[in-house]
């Protein structure tokens, strides 16, 4: 079955996947796939992007980073759906217009490598533009599922014994781990007061700070006080 993708006629095909920019999109659909491909046999899950910040790495700094991001994710239209959902969105849409763009248009580019590097160029910006306005667009319908999704998780945080994975909580940094049945839900989590804890810790979540995406926690022990 796969022979076909070998055959001298596919010439064409793979010059253009592998040739400038599609080549760009091409290497973000193939990372995406195997994802899920990893994903969908269990070995991986969202987790995997997440930063190991224990020791004395200040996990406050990373917090900002990711507001930051998320800003831009905002800003773009992009917010409101997982991140590996938009990239994979973005990777499809962007391949396939990229892919006959080169392939259709490049046929009518002269043979001078200064005009086809502008074309493709050109392309590539076009191509990215069109790319991430087309997926914003497409995430709009399942955005408030993923909000009730997100409130529901919320609620089942709330109230739940988490072990904590940093070096150490206190009220300006901390990570914590918390057993959903599978490979485990890592939060952004604070002491309360003056309280501070360290790893390997149970500690309770007891509110969330939406605006900070973090949760607030406090002893166990004190919880079941």
């Amino acid at each position: 079955m796969f022979a076909i993708f070998f055959h001298e006629s596919m010439n064409p095909f793979h010059q253009t996947v592998t040739s400038f920019p599609t080549v760009i999109y091409t290497v973000l659909l193939i990372i995406c796939a195997l994802y899920w491909v990893i994903a969908v046999l269990g070995l991986v899950d969202l987790e995997v992007l997440d930063i190991d910040m224990d020791g004395d790495i200040d996990v406050a700094d990373s917090i900002e980073a990711q507001t930051g991001i998320a800003g831009v994710l905002f800003k773009l239209g992009l917010n409101g759906v997982p991140l590996t959902i938009v990239l994979t969105i973005i990777a499809i849409i962007g391949w396939i217009l990229c892919y006959y763009s080169i392939y259709f248009g490049g046929a009518l580019i002269p043979d001078f490598w200064p005009i086809e590097l502008a074309y493709e160029l050109v392309i590539l910006i076009v191509v990215t533009f069109a790319t991430v306005m087309l997926t914003a667009q497409i995430i709009k319908p399942i955005r408030s599922l993923f909000s009730k999704l997100e409130a529901d998780e919320t609620k089942h945080i709330l109230g739940q014994v988490v072990v904590v994975r940093s070096g150490i909580v206190n009220k300006d940094r901390g990570e914590a781990l918390m057993n959903d049945g599978g490979a485990g839900l890592l939060l952004q989590i604070r002491a309360t007061g003056d309280d501070e804890f360290v790893k390997g810790d149970e500690v309770v979540v007891i509110e969330q700070n939406k605006e900070r995406n973090l949760f607030r926690v406090i002893a166990k022990s004190e919880f079941s006080d």
